[in-house]
């Protein structure tokens, strides 16, 4: 057998088993339901307080889950941030690129790097994407990851091949993306970017337990 044929066989069973695996993922998400109401989701998380932002039937279509919410928190120092999670442990197609919904409402990408936000549960530190958005003559800075399991990840391929693989090995984990917005006064970024993390290191602990 020449090495054209071997890369061909190669190939070929690649393809089967990735078919394969993608009919088992669809099965399991026809059979399960999701046994994990994320709207559990603590709505005082320390001295923040928050109100719920309506989510419409057309986000939900597209999430292809009900299991998500957005909601604004604020603390007595005035500070306000907006905290959009979705969340899923058995449809593994839920968490998608922010991006897509951002530009899909005409919302503008200025600027999009990486940043870390140092917590002090467990000492982590999470890495995460950023984003300067603008809507009309409001500006945004938004980071946003995602959670696999027990793993924090800004990478969308690294989430999708965790959930694939818990899913293969039958674990009982879940997927979400988990994003934190604040808006940003007066051309303050690195201010809004700080109410951000300091947001984050505050909810940490709540997205460990109200999202295994």
């Amino acid at each position: 057998m020449n090495n054209g044929d071997k890369s061909f066989l190669i190939m070929g069973s690649l393809l089967v088993l990735a078919g394969a695996f993608s009919i088992y993922l669809y099965s399991k998400d026809i059979k399960q339901a999701e046994t994990i109401n994320i709207k559990s989701f603590p709505r005082t998380v320390a001295d923040w307080s928050s109100q719920d932002i309506p989510l419409s039937k057309d986000d939900f279509i597209l999430l292809e889950t009900d299991n998500a919410f957005f909601r604004k928190y604020k603390n007595p120092e005035g500070q306000t941030v907006y905290l959009y999670i979705v969340y899923s442990r058995t449809n593994h197609k839920t968490t998608h690129l922010p991006e897509i919904c951002y530009r899909g409402n005409g919302v503008l990408i200025i600027e999009k790097s990486r940043d870390s936000i140092p917590v002090s549960y467990k000492r982590l530190t999470i890495d995460a994407n950023r984003l300067l958005l603008q809507s009309g003559e409001l500006y945004q800075i938004s980071f946003y990851w995602f959670k696999a399991g027990e793993v924090f990840t800004p990478n969308y391929l690294k989430e999708q091949l965790l959930v694939a693989y818990n899913a293969l090995f039958d674990k009982d984990k879940g997927s979400a993306l988990i994003r934190i917005s604040a808006d940003v006064i007066d051309h303050d970024k690195d201010k809004a970017a700080r109410e951000v993390k300091g947001f984050a290191n505050v909810i940490t602990p709540q997205l460990f337990k109200y999202l295994p």
